[in-house]
């Protein structure tokens, strides 16, 4: 007999990865942190396998969470879209849209600004995808995707915002360098972004590019930390771990809260981030109203950090 997934717990492991933290998942799903941790264990005792290790009081995903959970996150796409798909009566005439956007960008920027469009206008339903890697995000069917690469069959790419890139750290590590911007540059701890295994390719520049532009040498700069999605990189340097070459947008919000400080000059290209939308579109009223609030409200976080 075929054993029944439980799906809350499913559902609190999809969130955990995604979010990077057991606090924020809680707080997503309206939960307590505590029954978040309760449901990781029911699943893997469900599993008889850990999907995350445990350290220092934090909890990291295994590789094999990562690398099944982007197929999580899309079937609990399909099943929140069949659900409110039987709810929704034949003569309400609501508008609606789809969006997929990255995991990291749904929770560091639209999840914590998006209750500004719904208010504006509440007759319209957003359904938010997230994906981890490309593959993921070309088999989304949306009318609208936020990415950093601009080629897709069958879509027309348009600029969203053009970002800088930026190093970043903590108070705390600037203090424990007593503010010398130069040596946190030469000796602190580097954070790295590191996609290419999720075929996610874009132009944000990396250390290498950095300190090559501004001509600067650092034995084993390549050292460091590495990460695949941006809020695991974000919250590492909130932490104190290193310093990070951010992207304006993802990091705006902790820059703005005092959480992180930059430390250097940005990196002088500034690098786009794209909207796609399908060259045959179906009649989406509410895509135009989304895509220019969108723009208003993207625009001036991308540039805050170069002024």
């Amino acid at each position: 007999m075929r054993r029944h997934v439980p799906l809350n717990a499913i559902r609190a492991f999809e969130a955990v990865v995604r979010n990077g933290s057991v606090v924020r998942a809680a707080s997503e799903l309206c939960v307590t942190p505590t029954a978040v941790s309760h449901q990781i264990r029911l699943l893997e005792d469900f599993l008889q396998v850990d999907l995350f290790s445990r350290r220092n009081s934090r909890i990291f995903p295994t590789p094999g969470a990562l690398a099944n959970v982007a197929r999580v996150t899309q079937a609990l796409d399909l099943i929140d879209e069949a659900v409110h798909d039987m709810g929704e009566a034949p003569e309400q005439d609501h508008r609606s849209l789809s969006i997929s956007v990255s995991a990291s960008f749904a929770s560091l920027w639209l999840v914590p600004r998006i209750g500004e469009f719904t208010g504006r206008e509440p007759d319209t339903d957003i359904h938010v995808r997230t994906f981890l890697t490309r593959k993921d995000a070309e088999t989304q069917d949306s009318e609208l995707k936020i990415c950093p690469w601009r080629g897709q069959p069958g879509f027309h790419a348009e600029p969203l915002v053009e970002e800088i890139a930026i190093p970043v750290c903590a108070p705390s590590l600037v203090d424990r360098y007593n503010g010398n911007m130069a040596d946190i540059l030469a000796h602190a701890p580097l954070i790295h972004m590191d996609r290419a295994h999720l075929g996610i390719e874009d132009d944000f520049p990396d250390w290498a590019r950095y300190m090559n532009e501004y001509g600067l040498r650092r034995p084993n700069f390549n050292h460091g930390l590495r990460f695949s999605q941006s809020g695991h990189a974000i919250e590492a340097a909130v932490t104190g771990a290193g310093v990070l070459l951010g992207r304006s947008l993802l990091i705006a919000r902790a820059v703005e809260a005092g959480k992180l400080v930059p430390v250097a000059e940005a990196y002088p290209q500034r690098t786009p981030t794209y909207l796609l939308s399908p060259l045959k579109p179906r009649d989406c009223p509410a895509l135009d109203t989304f895509r220019t609030w969108l723009i208003e409200t993207a625009r001036p976080d991308a540039v805050l950090l170069a002024a």
